[in-house]
């Protein structure tokens, strides 16, 4: 977040601002990369592991388990900061994701979903956030949406990229 001086607020540069968002960004990317990677490998998982339809939506549906973690989540944020809290959000994502690799077993892999849902839905408030914090055009809240498919077109929009392009020719 931008020093405080006297009282005033110093706004970040354009560097650190982009910075902020591409992170953001990746981490954001990441995170739904996780979450959907079940579906296009869950014939492999049927075919491979033997599991069943059943196990591959349990998978799916164990992700949204922690959704009050949310309200949590935006507690978390208000009293660690959004840096300490959007990199612990994250961290758990990211061992959430490994601890798919350490066994092909359904529940281990049952576990990590549900421990990917406990950091990235909170992740998402932080992040949230951070867009708050850094961006301080009007549409800051809508730079990141939460559906995948519109994500980047939105936060092209945002960024004004078009004015952007203009500018640099």
């Amino acid at each position: 977040m931008p020093n405080q001086t006297s009282g005033a607020k110093n706004t970040p540069s354009a560097t650190w601002r982009w910075a902020v968002l591409t992170a953001i960004s990746v981490a954001m990317f990441g995170n739904y990369y996780a979450y959907d990677a079940t579906g296009p490998v869950a014939d492999s998982l049927q075919r491979l592991l033997g599991f069943s339809d059943t196990q591959i939506g349990t998978l799916n549906a164990i992700y949204s388990f922690p959704i009050l973690m949310v309200l949590v989540g935006g507690i978390i944020v208000d009293r660690f900061g959004t840096r300490l809290s959007t990199l612990m959000f994250s961290l758990i994502c990211a061992l959430g994701a490994v601890i798919t690799a350490i066994s092909p077993l359904f529940p281990v892999m049952a576990a990590e979903r549900l421990i990917l849902g406990l950091g990235a839905e909170s992740m998402i408030v932080a992040t949230t956030v951070a867009i708050g914090q850094w961006v301080r055009r009007p549409p800051a809240g809508t730079c990141l949406r939460r559906e995948p498919e519109h994500s980047a077109r939105r936060f092209l929009q945002c960024l004004h990229v078009d004015d952007l392009v203009r500018a640099a020719l």
